[in-house]
């Protein structure tokens, strides 16, 4: 599945970890109870996650996949990756077997977590700036905006993230990030939708493991 998903996540491997630590990260109120703010959560994430990969550059360089095990202690338990999922698919998700939406779901993880590895280069450095933030009127959705600099070279990325307020928890999470105006979830979302009515659920988790994928015989599409 060639979507402009595949444009974003070749854009440099800082921008993927930013990205991925948006979509995962959530980080709880302090002990007094205060809420951080959107903007403010958003800096922590990104100078946690950067911080923490240079901590363990040498490992990560003797392995990337090593980036799995830093995403898999500090990001995964803070994401639910069946609600981007969900979310994905949109109203496919009912036609389809829970076992198929676990299976989907896995593999949607898996996806992001390799393209953390394919795109990891230890030579290029990133620092990042938020530039703006609003919340709607309830006080449960927010929108920040960052810039993103390449050290070197000075090339800037336009970063966007959409936050919710989770009422349990007390905690922003981040539920979709666009890259120079490219949304992460929408992409996979407007690729998804063609691609569940053609080729089916089975199809679309051989891509997501896989790659591209050998599109099924004629009417073997939708949930098959």
């Amino acid at each position: 599945m060639r979507t402009r998903l595949s444009q974003v996540m070749s854009m440099g491997h800082a921008i993927v970890l930013a990205l991925l630590a948006a979509l995962a990260f959530s980080v709880p109120a302090d002990a007094a109870g205060t809420i951080i703010p959107p903007d403010q959560l958003i800096t922590n994430l990104f100078n946690e996650v950067t911080n923490r990969v240079q901590k363990d550059e040498a490992k990560v360089v003797a392995d990337k996949t090593y980036l799995i095990n830093i995403g898999n202690e500090i990001l995964v338990p803070y994401v639910s990756f069946q609600t981007m999922a969900k979310q994905i698919l949109g109203k496919n998700w009912r036609k389809i077997s829970a076992e198929q939406q676990n299976r989907y779901t896995e593999a949607f993880r898996e996806r992001v977590s390799t393209s953390i590895v394919n795109q990891y280069d230890p030579a290029k450095k990133y620092d990042l700036k938020v530039t703006g933030s609003r919340m709607n009127e309830a006080g449960d959705r927010a929108a920040v905006n960052s810039e993103v600099f390449e050290r070197q070279t000075g090339k800037k990325y336009l970063i966007s993230y959409k936050l919710f307020l989770e009422k349990k928890t007390n905690r922003w999470q981040v539920y979709d990030v666009a890259v120079e105006g490219v949304s992460v979830l929408q992409s996979f979302k407007t690729a998804s939708a063609e691609d569940f009515k053609r080729n089916g659920i089975e199809y679309m988790i051989a891509q997501l493991q896989n790659g591209p994928a050998t599109p099924p015989a004629a009417g073997a599409g939708n949930g098959k």
